[in-house]
């Protein structure tokens, strides 16, 4: 793919999606168009002079709209299970349609399962029950026969990716730690914490974009520095200029997490079904509301199940097979990437 042609990013008012765009948009290097669901996912990526579109993934039709006059095709897309998997498939159906000559689709680290040890790219993908990265699994077997058809595809598998206008990585954990029901696991925070910061990342997903060896391949994509999440925990937390975390035991945090696991079913079945009355409810009862302020409080602060083995989880992503083909080298280490990662949060009120 050449510099000069337009680049169509699906997803791009999603964290991941919005900082391709933007960076896309300040490098002046290429044209670049910008996927959105709705209008209401328009106010960040409005502050520059981006091209915006409407686009379902669900919407063939509207998919074809978007990608009309594009050379590459930047696509991630999260949601529900059918939305990653019949999204992915109905874009990458497009794309053959349309000869596009460069499709990145952006995967996970999850699709290789519960795994330990040194995995690289020739790992088999293995599911573990998770609805989002066993959908990630099928989308990117959809990628593979497409590129079997004829269209250039390349597949990006980033780690735990962080830095400003992270939902989860950042503002979550930046509200775990002013929580204080957040600590430093024992018995299960010594695991590997392959981050990668935001930055760092959109720059491998542009490389593998450009580069001629890229096509047909995957790369994963991690940062520069790797510690335990223990140690990330207390870095951020630092950061944050809070005080030391408290140790919290074993069987304490295991205690906690499966206590809390039947309100967080019961609360997706209730909101599910009778989220329009509740909200009525909370606005007009004062102690309702709190008490569904107290509860979700608890349930956002408090680890899960899934995610103490994941702090458990002694695996390295290795990153030599995008260095040496692409010439990925990661620039931001951790405590640089929480410092802007911080800086973000002050600047919009979050901490």
């Amino acid at each position: 793919m050449t510099n000069n042609g337009m680049i169509l990013v699906t997803g791009a008012s999603g964290f991941i999606g919005g900082w391709i765009a933007e960076t896309l948009c300040l490098s002046q290097a290429t044209n670049v168009r910008a996927s959105i669901r709705s209008w209401s996912g328009a106010a960040r990526l409005a502050r520059f002079p981006i091209e915006i579109v409407l686009c379902d993934v669900m919407d063939k039709q509207s998919i074809a709209r978007a990608m009309s006059g594009a050379s590459c095709v930047i696509h991630f897309v999260s949601g529900l299970s059918e939305t990653i998997i019949q999204g992915t498939g109905n874009v990458l159906e497009v794309a053959h349609a349309q000869k596009i000559g460069r499709f990145v689709h952006l995967s996970t680290t999850e699709v290789y399962g519960n795994v330990h040890g040194e995995i690289d790219e020739t790992f088999p993908l293995k599911s573990m029950g998770n609805p989002y990265s066993d959908a990630k699994i099928e989308a990117e077997k959809l990628c593979w026969q497409y590129y079997k058809r004829g269209l250039p595809v390349t597949v990006i598998r980033p780690s735990i990716v962080y830095g400003p206008f992270s939902k989860v990585w950042t503002v979550l954990f930046a509200q775990r730690f002013q929580s204080k029901n957040w600590g430093i696991f024992q018995g299960y925070g010594e695991g590997i914490c392959n981050l990668v910061y935001v930055a760092d990342l959109v720059s491998g997903i542009l490389l593998a974009a450009y580069h001629k060896r890229a096509v047909g391949e995957a790369f994963n994509l991690v940062g520069p520095e790797l510690m335990t999440w223990n140690k990330y925990f207390e870095k951020f937390n630092a950061a944050l200029g809070l005080s030391e975390l408290r140790v919290i035991a074993p069987a304490n945090a295991r205690l906690r997490a499966s206590a809390l696991e039947p309100i967080r079913s019961l609360g997706k079945v209730v909101l599910k079904h009778y989220s329009a009355p509740l909200r009525k409810i909370s606005q007009g009862i004062r102690q309702a509301r709190r008490l569904m302020q107290y509860v979700d409080k608890k349930l956002k602060t408090n680890p899960r199940t899934f995610e103490l083995s994941l702090y458990n989880r002694e695996a390295l992503y290795l990153t030599t097979k995008a260095r040496n083909m692409l010439g990925y080298q990661p620039n931001f280490g951790v405590d640089r990437g929480l410092d802007l990662s911080v800086q973000w949060l002050r600047n919009v009120g979050l901490v």
